[in-house]
């Protein structure tokens, strides 16, 4: 839906999304640090390497590009931008110069509660900051705490993570980005910065929290709970079965509307899976139907992908992270 918002944007503007950002924020704002496109700043110096984990070793890995979904995510920037941003909101959409960017009912609307949002879909920190209420606004998770209203939001692309937040009746906006995936200090960050800022208006004890030791207990927790997920999956599976059907009728094009195209080729004798450059790797039988597809990218992990049949008893659908794709015909097929 971000990506749909960008589409409306180019047709409401007569520009594309990218030249739209630069010219009514980056270039107001004076943001020249910052590229509203992955291909904007290959090639620069200066510019941070994405990093992930394998078999426990950090390591540098490839940037995953977001510029084909360009308003789902793809904007490079630095800190210093960023706190250019954060201040023409908090600025209710003024710039630092005096020049309005953004009508204050606009403004007004991105940070009024769209939606209600469960514990369950709302981040793992919850558990810790114990919110009366979670929301969602335009692009913003909302909750309470210490009294005050905090509107915030993760990035997370393969191996950058980011995070702003703000308090806006205080004034009051912390920003925080990494280049290595899923460091979840940044909610540590954010949350220490709050707790010193609103111990000074309110003179009383900042609680000297350690944030980021109660949040490596929960997430390293989360970890433990996801590793012995996995190692019951591959306790349950069945030894000694095989494919219902040669490799060759697992082959061809598979998609579903909300999911977009999956491609199943057999090379030198197995299958592959391409879900898109980044999304590739051999499919290793499990068992009965079900493969698993082992990324060439190893910092993806793996992923089950199960073959169903049709009523003639072909192989019709697969299902890969809880969607459903139908077989799509050859064409010149009926």
């Amino acid at each position: 839906m971000y990506a749909a918002a960008g589409a409306v944007v180019e047709a409401a503007s007569g520009m594309s999304w990218e030249a739209f950002v630069q010219r009514r924020i980056f270039d107001p704002l004076g943001m020249e640090g910052t590229r509203p496109l992955l291909g904007a700043v290959e090639g620069e110096a200066n510019v941070a390497r994405p990093h992930d984990r394998v078999e426990g070793q950090r390591i540098v890995i490839e940037n995953a590009s977001v510029d084909p979904v360009k308003a789902a995510g793809s904007v490079w920037s630095s800190v210093n931008d960023m706190s250019r941003w954060l201040r023409l909101l908090l600025a209710d959409g003024v710039a630092p110069g005096g020049q309005r960017l953004l009508d204050s009912a606009t403004v007004a609307e991105l940070f009024r509660p769209q939606t209600l949002v469960p514990a369950s879909q709302f981040y793992p920190t919850a558990r810790l900051t114990r919110p009366h209420w979670t929301t969602y606004g335009l692009g913003w998770f909302q909750h309470d705490y210490r009294g005050e209203k905090v509107d915030f939001h993760t990035g997370s692309i393969d191996g950058m993570v980011a995070i702003a937040g703000l308090i806006r009746d205080q004034g009051l906006g912390v920003y925080v980005l990494g280049n290595l995936d899923h460091v979840e200090v940044r909610h540590a960050l954010m949350y220490r910065v709050f707790d010193l800022y609103l111990a000074q208006e309110d003179g009383g004890p900042d609680g000297v929290r350690d944030w980021s030791s109660e949040l490596r207990e929960l997430y390293d927790g989360l970890a433990e709970a996801g590793a012995t997920q996995a190692e019951a999956l591959r306790t349950a599976r069945r030894t000694g079965t095989s494919p219902s059907h040669p490799l060759e009728a697992y082959t061809g094009r598979y998609g579903a509307p909300r999911y977009g195209e999956l491609r199943v080729t057999l090379e030198d004798g197995g299958l592959r899976v391409y879900r898109g450059p980044g999304l590739q790797g051999p499919l290793e039988h499990w068992h009965y139907d079900t493969f698993r597809a082992r990324w060439d990218a190893e910092w993806r992990g793996e992923t089950p992908v199960t073959f169903q049949e049709a009523a003639d008893g072909s192989i019709g659908a697969l299902v890969v992270g809880g969607e459903r794709l139908e077989r799509i015909p050859p064409a010149g097929d009926g």
